[in-house]
C-alpha cells in the first residue's frame, strides 16, 4: 500500500500537468479526479474560489491564498472564466478596460462584463469583489491584453461615465496621454452621435494642455451640426500633470507623473520639518554611520530577515567570512546582512555627492541599479541566485502578499523609472522628493526582489538634501508603515505615510536592543 507522501506525489504531479509545469494558477475542478483534487484540497496545494474553480496554493504552510494574495489569481481567473463561460463572446467594461490600459491591475470591487450570452447575472467572489455580466445586444469588438478581452482604448474613453472622470482621473489621463490625435476618437463620438461626450473629451483634454486637439474636437463636431458643450469633467480641486502636446507618452509614465502631481499637493501641506543646508558634511556622514546597526537591525527585519544586532557588527566590523564559517556561509540572513552593509556603503557614499550638489534625480537614475547589485553580491557570490537575476529591473510580474496594489507588469517598468528619475529631477522640495519617490518606487516594484530596502535607501538619500538625518523606520511600527504605503499606493492618499515619515524624522532612531525580528507574512 502507497504511503501517504507517495500519494500526495501522484497528485501533486498530476496537479503539474494539468497547471502546465506551474504556468497556470487556476484550473476547473473538473480537470483533476475527485481523489487528486480532495487529496490536494486537504494538504492546502488547491484552494475553491468558487463552485467548479480552483486556485493553486504552491506555499501551502504560508497564509491561505484566496484570502491573503487573491490579486495573485484574481485577474487570471476573470479570463478562464469568462472564456469557459462565454467563449470569445464578451469584453470589459469602459471602466475596466481603462484602468487596465493604464497598467492599474488592482482589484477593483466589481467588474462589469459585456456580452451578448450574459443574463444580467451577479457573480460573487472572495474578497468582496464580484462580476456582473451584463448582456449586450450584440457581440462586440474587444482588443487582448494578457488574456482579457478590453473594449478598445478610444472607445472606452468614450463610454465612460461622467462619474469615473473624477474617482479614476489617474487611470484616464495615463490613457489619454497615450493616445495619438484625435481621429479615432471622433471616430466613435460621430458614429454615435455623441455631442455631450465631444465636449467633456475636449474639456479634458485643454484642462491636460492639449488645446490644439480640444480645439479640433469641437470644430469637427460643430462641423457635422452638433452644438458641443465644452466642459472639464475632472475635479478642479486636485493638481494634475500637463500632458505634451505634441508626443504620446507610456501610460506607465504618464501615471507615475500624475500621481506625483496629485499627492504631491497633500504632502507639502504635512510636512512637519524644514529644509536646512548641511555645513558640516563629515559630521554628517558620522551621524549616517552611528546609525547604521539600527538602521540594518531594523530595515532588514521589516523584511522578515532574522537578524541579530550580534550580526550585524559583524558584518560592520568585516568578521563574516563565509569561506571560514559554514553557518554563515549557508544562512540566508548573514548574505542579507552583508549585502545591506555593501548597499549602504554605496548609498552612504552617494550621499556625499549629494551633499556637494550632485543632483539627485540624474544620480539616483545612474545609481539605484548599482545599489541593487550591491545587495544580492553575497548570494550570486554564494551561487544562491544567478548573476543575470541582477542585471536590471524584473522580467516577470509580481505581486505582494496582504496587499490589494498589484506593481506595475514588467514592459511597463522603464517608462515608468524614466518618469520617476525625470519627476526627482523637476522637483525642488528635498523634502518632497524624499516622501514621493520612495513609495512611487514601491509602486512600480522594479526589482525582483529588495524593493522596500532600495526605497528606505532612496528616501535617505532625499532627507540628505532636505538637510534632515538618517531616518530608520523601526520594525515595531511596520504594520503601520505598510498601512500607510497601502494607503498611498492603493487610494492615492499620501497623508499618512507622510505624517509618519516627518514624526521619524523628528525623533532620535530606535535604540538597536529593543529591536525584535519578526518575519514578512
Amino acid at each position: 500500500m502507497a504511503k501517504p507522501n507517495e500519494l500526495l506525489a501522484a497528485s501533486l504531479a498530476e496537479l503539474r500537468g494539468v497547471t502546465q509545469n506551474g504556468t497556470r494558477s487556476v484550473v476547473k475542478s473538473e480537470e483533476l479526479s475527485r481523489v487528486h483534487r480532495e487529496r490536494l484540497q486537504d494538504n492546502g496545494f488547491l484552494e475553491e474560489i468558487m463552485k467548479g474553480w480552483l486556485a493553486v496554493n504552491s506555499r501551502p504552510s504560508a497564509n491561505n491564498r484566496i484570502d491573503a494574495a487573491w490579486s495573485t489569481v484574481y485577474w487570471e481567473f476573470v479570463a478562464r472564466y469568462l472564456d469557459d463561460r462565454f467563449a470569445n463572446e464578451w469584453r470589459l467594461s469602459a471602466d475596466a478596460s481603462v484602468a487596465l490600459w493604464s497598467e492599474n491591475h488592482s482589484i477593483p470591487g466589481q467588474v462589469i462584463v459585456r456580452s451578448s450570452k450574459a443574463n444580467n447575472q451577479l457573480v460573487k467572489l472572495p474578497s468582496n469583489t464580484s462580476l456582473y455580466l451584463l448582456r449586450s445586444k450584440e457581440n462586440e469588438p474587444a482588443e487582448m491584453r494578457q488574456r482579457l478581452r478590453l473594449m478598445p482604448m478610444e472607445e472606452a474613453i468614450c463610454n465612460l461615465s461622467p462619474e469615473s472622470w473624477r474617482t479614476s482621473a489617474t487611470d484616464v489621463i495615463a490613457v489619454i496621454g497615450s493616445i495619438r490625435g484625435t481621429s479615432t476618437l471622433l471616430q466613435y463620438l460621430l458614429d454615435g452621435g455623441r455631442s455631450h461626450v465631444g465636449g467633456r473629451i475636449a474639456g479634458a483634454l485643454r484642462h491636460l494642455g492639449r488645446t490644439r486637439d480640444a480645439d479640433t474636437i469641437i470644430k469637427t463636431l460643430e462641423s457635422a451640426g452638433y452644438n458641443p458643450h465644452e466642459d472639464n469633467p475632472f475635479d478642479p480641486a486636485v493638481d494634475l500633470v500637463t500632458l505634451d502636446a505634441r508626443r504620446t507618452q507610456a501610460p506607465s509614465a504618464t501615471r507615475i507623473k500624475t500621481l506625483w502631481a496629485k499627492m504631491g499637493k497633500d504632502a507639502l501641506n504635512h510636512i512637519g520639518f524644514e529644509q536646512v543646508r548641511i555645513n558640516d558634511r563629515d559630521g554628517y556622514i558620522a551621524d549616517i554611520d552611528e546609525r547604521y546597526v539600527a538602521d540594518a537591525l531594523n530595515s532588514l527585519s521589516i523584511e522578515g530577515y532574522e537578524v541579530s544586532e550580534e550580526l550585524i557588527r559583524r558584518v560592520q566590523d568585516g568578521q563574516w567570512k563565509p569561506d571560514e564559517d559554514a553557518q554563515d556561509h549557508e544562512t540566508k540572513n548573514a548574505l542579507a546582512a552583508k549585502g545591506y552593509r555593501l548597499a549602504f556603503e554605496e548609498v552612504r557614499d552617494d550621499i556625499r555627492k549629494i551633499l556637494d550638489g550632485a543632483p539627485t534625480g540624474e544620480l539616483l537614475e545612474a545609481r539605484h541599479q548599482d545599489w541593487f547589485r550591491a545587495m544580492f553580491s553575497p548570494s550570486v557570490n554564494a551561487g544562491i541566485i544567478k548573476a543575470h537575476q541582477v542585471a536590471g529591473y524584473r522580467s516577470h510580474n509580481v505581486y505582494l502578499r496582504g496587499s490589494s496594489h498589484v506593481p506595475l507588469p514588467p514592459h511597463a517598468i522603464a517608462d515608468a523609472m524614466d518618469a520617476l528619475f525625470e519627476s526627482i529631477s523637476e522637483e525642488s522640495d528635498a523634502r518632497l522628493k524624499a516622501i514621493l519617490a520612495p513609495v512611487l518606487f514601491t509602486y512600480i516594484h522594479p526589482f525582483p526582489d529588495g524593493n522596500g530596502r532600495i526605497a528606505r535607501f532612496m528616501m535617505n538619500a532625499l532627507l540628505a538634501e532636505s538637510g534632515a538625518p538618517w531616518t530608520v523606520i523601526p520594525v515595531a511600527r511596520r504594520d503601520e508603515y505598510m498601512n500607510a504605503l497601502e494607503e498611498a499606493s492603493q487610494h492615492e492618499n499620501i497623508v499618512p505615510l507622510t505624517n509618519f515619515v516627518c514624526e521619524l524624522v523628528n525623533a532620535p532612531p530606535p535604540p538597536t536592543g529593543a529591536t525584535a525580528a519578526r518575519k514578512d507574512n
